[in-house]
């Protein structure tokens, strides 16, 4: 079937010259009159085609304006031709239709990809060579912002940094470390502040050409929890391989011990020597049972209990423990000034908090702070504060550590416990201190 064609532009053409040659015929044969009726008839098929190409004209200025606005007026109807063809607007309606499907499958990708760069827990920042950061992601922003620290008002920039420059705030060597970011490169920044967690950074990026600009990528991903939480399982298995060897070795050894000490009766020897192996076949009995018992207490690590998650009362719980324990020394809760819940095992986090204060207490502390809040990162956290004798640098570093202790008749089991705890809560727990100056110890729990 044949297209329908416009045939007004053709007739308009044909009259306009057939009332030209009539005026002209008309004038030379003296009809004047009929010469101006010819003319004006002339004038008129001008107007006729100024109007038709005029409305061609707005068509097609309306046409360019829906493809460069991503506008789409339902303007180009078939059935008005007036001032253009229909076979061309049905060409401009089939491609304005192809334009907005293919755009709006291009805007629900470019959603999609959003939404999943907005969701991952790595940080993501795209930023231009002279440093002017263009995006960052929802985790970015919690990053950046867990740094703003309220007594320091230039930190205030990191609401809502403009440049890579502004993240020196997080770290002084950001800035210069995503500066000189390359492809394929891994960089590690340790990142410590006194609100969350110590951050353990690692940095990568990647370029690419975006509308003629040079842009970068950089991910920062922490890896402080992973190692930590590698770190605890790797001590879990080694406290497993150990105490179940060593079991196996004691638990002979001590039945062979209290057998000999039975059967030393029947041996005929001197009495004093006799004497002398009993007694010693006791210690070895006694240590075995000893050395059992302390074995025993580091089975608790590697099999605790799974966590019975419930909604507690920060305050509430901080309250609990204070009155718990203020007859062993001047004990205070603060309160968060709104309420915060908790999603714990409250048995599992009294105990944590309880072996806090002890350590407190041992450690020669007068004073004990219990406090809640929430970290600028969205983060809640519990905290005990003392102003004991603090730890040193040197022994900061290995509290958490099986068996460790400074303690004479310590186990180094106790904060062992805690951060096992912590990371059966998918949290984790922070010490801060000083010589002299006391110890700060920050329980954190996952992201609401």
């Amino acid at each position: 079937m044949k297209k329908k064609r416009n045939l007004t532009p053709l007739l308009l053409t044909a009259v306009l010259l057939a009332t030209c040659l009539a005026a002209s015929a008309c004038a030379v044969k003296g009809y004047y009159l009929t010469a101006g009726i010819a003319l004006l008839a002339t004038a008129g098929c001008v107007w006729s085609i100024y109007s038709f190409l005029n409305r061609s004209s707005c068509r097609m200025k309306q046409f360019i304006r829906a493809v460069r606005y991503s506008e789409f007026p339902d303007a180009f109807d078939p059935h008005d031709t007036r001032g253009i063809a229909p076979e061309l607007i049905n060409e401009m309606q089939t491609a304005l239709s192809a334009y907005r499907n293919d755009l709006q499958k291009r805007e629900s990708r470019l959603q999609y990809f959003r939404a999943l760069a907005e969701h991952v827990d790595t940080a993501i920042l795209v930023y231009t060579s002279d440093g002017s950061l263009e995006w960052m992601n929802r985790s970015a922003t919690r990053l950046v912002s867990s740094a703003i620290d309220e007594n320091r008002p230039e930190t205030n920039a990191l609401r809502a940094p403009k440049t890579i420059a502004d993240l020196r705030y997080l770290h002084p060597d950001l800035p210069e470390r995503l500066r000189q970011l390359t492809p394929g490169q891994l960089d590690i920044v340790q990142i410590d502040h006194r609100q969350e967690e110590p951050t353990q950074l690692a940095l990568s990026g990647m370029t690419f050409v975006l509308q003629g600009h040079r842009l970068r990528v950089a991910s920062l991903k922490n890896i402080y929890s992973a190692l930590n939480s590698q770190e605890t399982e790797s001590w879990q298995k080694l406290l497993r391989v150990l105490t179940h060897e060593m079991m196996n070795s004691l638990t002979p050894i001590i039945s062979l011990a209290e057998l000999l000490d039975t059967q030393i009766e029947q041996w005929e020897g001197p009495t004093g020597d006799k004497a002398d192996m009993r007694q010693m076949l006791q210690t070895i009995a006694r240590r075995g049972k000893s050395l059992t018992h302390f074995v025993n207490s580091y089975r608790e690590i590697t099999h605790l209990p799974l966590p019975q998650l419930q909604l507690h009362n920060a305050a509430d719980l901080l309250n609990d423990i204070a009155r718990l324990m203020q007859a062993s020394v001047s004990i205070r809760s603060v309160n968060p000034s709104v309420p915060l819940k908790l999603i714990a095992d409250k048995g599992q986090i009294e105990q944590v908090l309880i072996n806090l204060v002890k350590n407190a207490v041992e450690n020669n502390a007068r004073h004990i702070t219990l406090s809640a809040g929430v970290t600028t990162g969205g983060r809640p956290y519990l905290r005990c504060e003392d102003d004991g004798t603090g730890i040193e640098p040197d022994v900061l570093q290995h509290i958490f550590v099986p068996f460790f202790t400074t303690k004479p008749n310590g186990s180094g089991i106790g904060l062992t416990l805690a951060r096992q705890i912590m990371h059966l809560h998918r949290g984790s727990i922070d010490a801060q201190s000083a010589s002299g100056k006391g110890s700060t110890f920050t329980l954190l729990f996952p992201y609401p």
